[in-house]
């Protein structure tokens, strides 16, 4: 009932309204033609036998002929019928962006560095048209320890800003972040920070987590990761939590599978300015390819699938737009087109034949 009347709000205009005040005080003779009635038919005597005693009699005319004014005041608010179309309104979705900014992201065996093409993917979601506005994005930043650059939130341009600005950092004194690769303490960050904003924003404070479908995160990496045992313990419970809030995990991984040296970084700096001689030391060696094994493991285990970007020609859009698109829900909508047809002519003729009944019927 109640979209049947959003859809005749929807459909139904009228040129002239305040005709439609007239409606009310038929109304109200309605009611007072049907008090009479059930007043009449509560009095009239017993019937006796060869007597006749109508139900309505003359008072079917009131009826009538009150139910032809109705029509006529309705005539002459001047009624359209709205043409409109139906289609599929998809929701929104929020949009958890996690990239691996660690040093074996800045290496540049496809050409552009890893971390550059990654940026590039992840900005494709607003260039392509991928994100609509409504939908939520929050970014995450992570090498030894993670950073959330950007709160759950739809405004884009903030996002492209802070997605734009990420990169290897001027010098590389002093700053252990992008020297190992912890995506346990990356997930778990993701999920209490999003607990958090969730939490503020109910304004419950026996707020606990729920399943979600509309939500996802878009992990770009090499997959490049640390694996101890200590290392896959954290990580067995960050997605055991991610599970349990309905988050899906969409790897884009970048990079070659042949791979490179990790010093090779070091080109980009100068030594005895931006580093010393004790880090060509330690990073003498150290070759980073892609970790499809690692990357494989997380899509696994929250039912997630990937991508790679294993070319500068290769772009990820298709896929971003794909995976986004299946977390939205999908609701029917009506939607009112400029075309409007007059319906009173309709309105008026239905009240004369209203009247000339009630005229036969007297």
């Amino acid at each position: 009932m109640d979209s049947l009347t959003s859809l005749f709000q929807d459909s139904v205009e009228f040129a002239n309204p305040e005709y439609l005040a007239i409606l009310p005080i038929v109304g109200l003779l309605l009611s007072f033609g049907l008090f009479i009635f059930l007043l009449r038919l509560w009095l009239r005597p017993v019937r006796t036998e060869g007597s006749r005693y109508p139900l309505f009699g003359h008072i079917k005319f009131w009826f009538l002929a009150l139910a032809a004014l109705g029509l006529v005041a309705i005539a002459a608010a001047r009624p359209f019928w709205i043409y409109g179309g139906s289609s599929f309104k998809r929701g929104d979705v929020d949009v958890v962006i996690a990239i691996d900014a660690s040093a074996s992201m800045w290496v540049k065996d496809l050409g552009p560095s890893r971390l550059g093409l990654a940026v590039r993917e992840a900005l494709n979601l607003y260039v392509q048209d991928i994100l609509t506005p409504g939908d939520r994005t929050a970014v995450f930043v992570w090498g030894t320890t993670a950073l959330r650059r950007v709160h759950m939130s739809s405004n884009a341009e903030r996002f492209v800003e802070e997605v734009g600005r990420i990169g290897p950092p001027p010098t590389l004194s002093g700053d252990a972040f992008p020297w190992d690769s912890d995506v346990a303490t990356a997930f778990e960050s993701i999920y209490l920070s999003l607990d958090n904003q969730d939490r503020f924003e109910s304004g419950d404070e026996n707020w606990t987590p729920e399943e979600r479908s509309d939500r996802l995160v878009l992990l770009f990496t090499d997959g490049d990761f640390l694996s101890d045992a200590e290392q896959l313990s954290r990580l067995d419970l960050a997605l055991g939590e991610f599970r349990r809030r309905g988050l899906v995990i969409y790897p884009v991984a970048v990079g070659s599978r042949t791979g490179v040296n990790v010093d090779t970084v070091l080109a980009d700096y100068v030594q005895g300015v931006d580093y010393d001689e004790t880090l060509i030391a330690d990073l003498e060696g150290q070759r980073t390819r892609l970790g499809l094994d690692r990357i494989g493991v997380l899509e696994q285990r929250t039912g997630g699938r990937s991508f790679i970007v294993d070319s500068t020609q290769v772009s990820s859009a298709a896929f971003l737009r794909n995976v986004v698109d299946s977390h939205r829900s999908i609701s029917f909508q009506l939607i009112p087109a400029e075309d409007k047809q007059e319906v009173w002519q309709w309105v008026v003729m239905l009240a004369i034949l209203v009247f000339v009944v009630a005229m036969l019927f007297y």
